[in-house]
């Protein structure tokens, strides 16, 4: 929830109007020299003179580096303000005995590092009700993020900042934005990411102990150029002893059979080392978002998912494996730990590089996060907005050249069973492709492999409409794939086999329907795992109507390409399986040419 602050704001009409009346008023002595204000609210700084002078040694910091016009000025500011015993310990750290000992610049860091100041587009400050723990949306104006922690002693509720500082008074509202007293001067990290894992505790040996001997933690340390952040992952000797693992040699060991391709103990250790690190600033609250992020480690990924308040690291499921996902330990004093280059992250457990190879993926696309979240997720349909589509998160639409935003995205919804709208989890995206020219996706996470990628679909009533898909991942080539026509029917004369070897294959269990499609889009090679983007271009728009996007599935190439196929429940279904056991149950099967 946001708390919007008092701010005034004069537009420019609203200054030239009171600039025509100070002209003509000051040929009157009763008004001339006065000023007129538009609000009785104080901004930060003459809250502070006025009503709080226990933080008037911070202005002292704020005179001393320029900065009062900013404090004074119409805005929206996030301001956290050391009370003048904090000012004064600080100083006696620093060996000064007074602010006038402190150079302008130095004084400009120690604003900089306490104000977050926030753009006018966002009408609102942070009060502590937004701190959710963990990062601070915004970064300070020093350019680093700020944390937050609550803290519970006994029923008394504290909450921190930076694990320096303790807020005396919070939400202290301003004209400008919101003042929180604290009781300590923040400083920004001095160590790095490599330091802080040098100085990690003994239960933490093994961990530093791989650090060090691969080389990472003079990475991590000597690497201060600006803008250039890691986010390293730490685990405890009990993380290790959890896998059987007490030494590094049993720890080579366990990797020799995650990564069979490499054979020198040396490289296994960097490789795991090199997985436990991401380049970027990643918290909490960014893993959270994150769902899959490249490591350091050569074609390692690493993912993340939130179930209920935790975040896990790792869970891998698909219809042969169950990997059982490992907690990121938010409470640790090791997660969201600032350094000077990057953030800290304890995870609750092991994990580690290793070589899944190529595993069938059936992606249904209305699995949008977005979708997901609206109370109608199947259960009914609904439009989405061109504005509202331009905030999803892993799927990006661009109009065609001229062409103005009306309906281009809905999610759809069967209720009932119709022969003719199989859709699997009886749900599908409309995508009315003869109004973009793009659409962009992020794919579920892909292993390492090479697959054949099959769009599914309900026909679109058009003459043409063709699409030309391409496979991007980071850091290599783009492979093209070829176009698709989702004007086309199926073709329910023809054999199945005979049909594969065409590009076209059914998808759906219950009936053959013409409408129901599933058309080769091509082979790509994933070099990676992670996930992906799908971009697909429109090559022929068509003309006014929907299409309606089902399912996408990667299949490894040397697996059965036409089993399974999917009833409407979303439910796999294997050949050979009766047609009472497909849903709908009671309704009969097409007389097939191939196996049900």
């Amino acid at each position: 929830m946001k708390h919007a602050a008092k701010i005034v704001r004069l537009s420019l009409l609203a200054l030239l109007a009171v600039a025509a009346i100070a002209q003509y008023s000051s040929c009157r002595d009763e008004m001339y020299g006065k000023t007129f204000l538009t609000s009785d609210a104080l901004t930060i700084d003459d809250y502070i003179t006025q009503e709080d002078s226990s933080m008037s040694a911070f202005l002292e910091i704020v005179d001393r580096a320029n900065f009062r016009d900013m404090l004074h000025a119409y805005g929206i500011y996030t301001c956290f303000v050391p009370s003048n015993d904090a000012v004064r310990i600080y100083l006696q750290e620093k060996g000064k005995s007074s602010v006038a000992e402190l150079s302008p610049d130095e004084c400009a860091q120690v604003v900089k590092y306490h104000v977050v100041r926030h753009s006018v587009e966002d009408q609102v400050a942070f009060a502590t009700a937004d701190f959710v723990g963990g990062r601070l949306p915004l970064a300070t104006m020093l350019a680093k993020y700020l944390t937050t922690k609550t803290i519970n002693d006994n029923g008394s509720i504290t909450i921190q900042i930076n694990r320096q500082a303790n807020i005396l008074q919070k939400d202290i509202q301003a004209a400008n934005g919101y003042i929180h007293k604290i009781d300590r001067v923040l400083e920004p990290p001095a160590e790095t990411c490599g330091e802080r894992i040098a100085a990690l505790p003994e239960e933490y040996s093994l961990f530093k102990e791989i650090m060090r001997v691969t080389g990472w933690i003079d990475t991590l340390t000597n690497s201060k150029e600006d803008n250039v952040w890691y986010s390293v992952l730490v685990q405890s000797n009990a993380a290790f002893l959890d896998m059987g693992i007490p030494n590094v040699d049993s720890l080579i060991v366990h990797l020799r059979k995650a990564l069979p391709g490499i054979s020198s103990g040396d490289e296994l250790l960097w490789s795991f080392a090199a997985y436990h690190c991401l380049k970027g600033l990643y918290y909490v609250v960014d893993l959270s978002n994150a769902s899959a992020l490249q490591s350091l480690a050569p074609n390692q990924a690493i993912m993340f998912k939130v179930k209920k308040d935790s975040l896990l690291v790792n869970e891998y499921i698909n219809k042969d494996t169950y990997e059982r996902g490992m907690p990121i330990d938010k409470e640790s004093d090791y997660t969201d730990l600032s350094c000077y280059n990057g953030v800290l992250l304890e995870v609750n457990g092991y994990i580690g590089p290793q070589t899944r190879g190529a595993q069938a993926v059936f992606w249904d696309v209305a699995e949008q996060p977005e979708v997901m979240k609206d109370s109608r997720f199947r259960k009914s349909g609904f439009g989405i907005p061109w504005d509202v589509a331009q905030t999803f998160t892993e799927m990006k639409m661009t109009l065609a050249s001229g062409v103005s935003t009306y309906g281009e995205f809905g999610y759809g919804f069967q209720g009932a069973y119709s022969n003719n709208w199989q859709v699997v989890n009886r749900d599908y995206l409309t995508i009315r492709w003869y109004r973009l020219s793009r659409v962009d996706f992020t794919l579920p996470l892909l292993t390492e492999g090479i697959y054949k990628v099959w769009v599914c679909f309900r026909r679109a009533d058009v003459t043409t409409c063709r699409v030309r898909a391409t496979f991007m991942q980071e850091g290599q080539e783009s492979q093209q794939l070829g176009a698709v026509n989702f004007s086309e029917y199926y073709d329910t004369e023809t054999a199945a086999a005979t049909l594969e070897g065409t590009g076209m294959r059914r998808y759906m269990a219950k009936e053959r329907r013409g409408e129901l499609n599933s058309r080769l889009w091509g082979t790509i090679e994933v070099k990676s795992t992670g996930r992906h983007t799908l971009r697909c271009d429109v090559i022929d728009r068509g003309r006014n109507t929907d299409m309606f996007l089902d399912m996408i599935h990667f299949i490894p190439v040397l697996d059965d390409q036409l089993w399974p196929r999917f009833d409407m429940m979303g439910n796999a279904v294997y050949r050979g399986t009766p047609c009472e056991e497909i849903w709908p149950y009671d309704k009969a099967c097409s007389a097939d040419n191939d196996d049900h």
